[in-house]
């Protein structure tokens, strides 16, 4: 039986608050907004990079400003080398033993592609997923499935027999639409209880708990 588990990027596998902050808080320097809090920009991750703008951004602004502020903060992030990002303890040994078991495993974000491989490059390239992909124009994010269904028909592994794995609403949403076996992480960027009303069911508290509920 061909089987998979398919991650989450931000607050899963990788500890990427940092450099998200930084640079949002670059971004509406260079533009004269406020600063943002980390607290305040952690609530924004998981909807994707244009998404995080709007949110970070405090007044309204056009489409045309809202993709100049965009654009300026995703090349300067995608540019930054990532200094503070760091892969979350216990990840490595995770996804190793779950290749050892047989499992493909596979990254789905809603970051987008080029700094996806940009981070995956610099801090994940040694534990060998089968498959990595960031938002790309033109195929919806996440919560639609259609991306995690494309990524399981590859790998040709029906849907009940993988697992999503996240640590946002977006992600909880993703397994529930596509007809996986969810876990929701909570060493993220979401509480319980933010979880729990997203739909979650099953929760890990730490990396390791991860090998007690994938069998």
């Amino acid at each position: 039986m061909n089987k998979a588990v398919i991650f989450d990027l931000d607050g899963t596998l990788l500890d990427t608050l940092g450099d998200i902050a930084d640079n949002i808080n670059l971004m509406l320097a260079k533009f004269g907004y406020p600063k943002r809090s980390e607290k305040e920009i952690m609530q924004f991750i998981g909807c994707g990079s244009r998404n995080l703008a709007k949110l970070s951004i405090p007044v309204s602004v056009t489409e045309e400003e809202l993709n100049e502020r965009h654009d300026y903060y995703n090349r300067i992030y995608t540019d930054s080398g990532s200094p503070k990002t760091h892969v979350f303890d216990g990840i490595k040994q995770v996804v190793k033993e779950l290749k050892a078991r047989g499992y493909k495993v596979a990254i789905l974000t809603n970051k987008p592609q080029e700094t996806t491989d940009n981070v995956y490059q610099n801090y994940m390239m040694d534990m060998g997923f089968d498959k990595v992909v960031g938002q790309r124009s033109g195929v919806k994010i996440k919560p639609d499935p259609t991306s995690a269904l494309d990524i399981l028909s590859e790998f040709s592994v029906e849907p009940k027999n993988a697992y999503f794995v996240g640590d946002g609403e977006t992600d909880v949403l993703t397994a529930i639409n596509g007809g996986m076996n969810g876990i929701a992480v909570l060493w993220g960027y979401r509480s319980k209880s933010q979880l729990e009303n997203a739909g979650a069911k099953v929760f890990a508290n730490t990396p390791l708990e991860l090998l007690d509920i994938i069998f």
